[in-house]
């Protein structure tokens, strides 16, 4: 049940994510609209890095994605903090849309298993994802804001 659960609303938040890619320019997505202190493609590449980090560990995901991601568009960093080695929109994008395949193989036994360590008071890979998906429900309307300010 739980597993049906969250499959459901991060498939529904992740919606809401894409859409972004059909609504707004790439360059569009580089620009910060007053007020903000970063830009669309920042927001991207932070839901799909935020989200990487759980969806690995219940996939057992070798990638380095997860830390990639933390670098450029983890918490207190920002565009400033973009170089050549940042992920691209089309790179965000791919991720963005593998995160929830990927998620669809997971049991309803490692959504219950401890995490390594305590998430904001959190033990458990359910209420981890839980969270997560509230985090990108938050950054979902945070972009849709974003795009009608830049438009």
């Amino acid at each position: 049940m739980a597993k049906e659960t969250l499959l459901f609303q991060v498939k529904t938040s992740r919606e809401w994510i894409l859409e972004t890619f059909d609504k707004v320019s790439v360059e569009d997505m580089t620009k910060i609209p007053e007020g903000f202190k970063n830009n669309i493609h920042w927001q991207l590449g932070h839901v799909a890095g935020m989200m990487e980090l759980p969806t690995a560990a219940l996939t057992d995901s070798k990638s380095d994605d997860g830390k990639r991601f933390q670098k450029y568009f983890g918490y207190g960093t920002s565009p400033d903090d973009f170089d050549d080695e940042t992920p691209s929109i089309e790179e965000i994008k791919a991720l963005l849309e593998g995160q929830v395949p990927r998620l669809e193989d997971i049991t309803e036994e490692s959504l219950d298993e401890d995490l390594p360590r305590e998430f904001m008071g959190m033990t458990k890979r359910y209420e981890q994802m839980s969270f997560m998906i509230l985090h990108e429900a938050l950054h979902a309307g945070k972009i849709q804001e974003m795009s009608k300010l830049i438009k």
